[in-house]
């Protein structure tokens, strides 16, 4: 299993700073670099149904050996990787960190804010619905101008991880944006865009919680852990380890990894599945791990043979075999023994969600929430000319019932959507949730 897992919180696609100029050779070589290696090596050649890479490169090598600009050239590469679906498979490009002191969210296909500089709260409450950007409709915006740029392997998070950067731009440059507030009250704000790092100490309208990791101790003696990002895996290992003795003698434990994005697998493999599974629990049996499987033989008689068709469209998949199982490192006496919950939503991604399927698939937990984003593989990446790179998956992992995941995320086993009446009202029935079924799980059946 795969140690690392490198974060998605950027968006790689408007206005790239200018690179040193590449030739029309060097484009050439860099497309034909990409394509050939998404095609013998990517993941998920079950995308080539869609997205035949042969088709695309004939498509796109007229247009990146015309691009009339550095910045045009790299936006085409970012495109190109974008057909493919898949979040780790990615063009890396510098884009503008330029931004407005607004964080939005995406609640049933709708954008609002979810924080907004203190000063503007009176006029754009949290929960108001982003309406029109520069006049164009938000949903006709993300379709043309960001959506062909983003890689996701669903519509949904395509949705949700564009809001992250899609307003973006040049710095002191301008964007009117018009709402809908709870109130259903229109209202227009002019902002200019100011540099990231400005707003790290900004006052927000809710305060944000910025901490790595912390535990606290919920009523009805549960314990409740919240992970925003896995980054960091010593601060999570470290915090984790300092409230063993709360978590032993707790009704239960929450763990909310909601949000967070991913980093290091570090962060909970080994520590906290020791101290969680069962001796007999082998954390390798989590998953099926595939990758890209050829054979010239098997390629000649593949549209002869049914069996060996996968070789002849060059999608045969094998099973990749790392050789040994691990189990729980802890003696049963120090381990943890109550109920876990894990909370999932729309933005938990990369090494939170194999955190999150390897304690489902193993029964050590129950999921609340909603689905995950979908950015489950083994990326490798790899440099390029003149300072570029690009990530690609080349492993690809399953279920071990043998389903997907990156289409849909990882299911919860109680499935609570966050609301835009949650939004509103400061509420998290997500959490009331994960509450309810550790206090439900120790109650005795009702007698009939």
């Amino acid at each position: 299993m795969k140690k690392l897992y490198l974060l998605f919180l950027s968006l790689t696609f408007v206005l790239p700073h200018i690179k040193a100029d590449t030739s029309i050779d060097e484009r050439i070589y860099i497309l034909s670099s990409v394509w050939r290696n998404v095609r013998d090596n990517f993941a998920f050649p079950q995308h080539f149904e869609q997205s035949n890479p042969d088709s695309l490169y004939k498509e796109f090598l007229p247009k990146v050996m015309n691009a009339r600009t550095e910045n045009e050239f790299s936006q085409l590469m970012t495109r190109f990787l974008a057909k493919f679906g898949d979040a780790h498979t990615r063009f890396f490009v510098d884009s503008p960190t330029a931004t407005i002191p607004i964080k939005f969210i995406g609640i049933d296909n709708k954008v609002y804010v979810k924080n907004i500089g203190r000063q503007y709260t009176k006029k754009i409450p949290i929960g108001s619905q982003l309406i029109n950007i520069d006049g164009k409709p938000v949903a006709d915006y993300l379709k043309t101008e960001i959506y062909p740029y983003v890689a996701a392997a669903n519509d949904d998070w395509r949705f949700r991880k564009s809001l992250d950067t899609f307003l973006n731009g040049d710095v002191n440059t301008e964007v009117v944006l018009e709402f809908l507030t709870p109130e259903h009250k229109a209202e227009t704000l002019t902002l200019n865009r100011v540099e990231s790092q400005a707003l790290n100490t900004y006052e927000w309208g809710h305060p944000e919680d910025n901490r790595v990791a912390y535990v606290e101790k919920l009523p009805s003696n549960i314990a409740y852990m919240r992970m925003s990002t896995f980054t960091e895996p010593t601060v999570v290992n470290q915090v984790f380890k300092e409230n063993l003795p709360l978590f032993r003698n707790s009704k239960g434990i929450i763990f909310d990894i909601r949000g967070n994005r991913g980093g290091s697998d570090e962060s909970w493999n080994p520590v906290i599945f020791d101290y969680i599974a069962p001796a007999d629990k082998d954390l390798n049996t989590a998953f099926i791990m595939k990758c890209r499987v050829s054979n010239s033989a098997f390629q000649e008689y593949g549209s002869q043979i049914s069996q060996l068709k996968d070789y002849a469209t060059e999608t045969a998949m094998d099973v990749i075999r790392t050789g040994g199982s691990y189990f729980s490192q802890i003696s049963d006496s120090l381990k943890i023994k109550c109920p876990i919950v894990i909370i999932t939503d729309g933005y938990t991604g990369s090494a939170a969600e194999d955190f999150a399927a390897t304690m489902k698939n193993l029964e050590l937990a129950k999921l609340v929430g909603s689905h995950t984003v979908g950015v489950i593989s083994h990326p490798r990446y790899f440099d390029l000319p003149n300072g570029y790179s690009y990530g690609l998956s080349t492993w690809a992992f399953y279920n071990p019932d043998g389903s997907g995941i990156i289409e849909t995320g990882i299911v919860p086993d109680i499935e609570v959507d966050y609301t835009i009446t949650d939004l509103i009202n400061d509420n998290d029935s997500q959490l009331e949730k994960a509450i309810e079924f550790i206090i439900n799980t120790h109650e005795p059946p009702a007698k009939k």
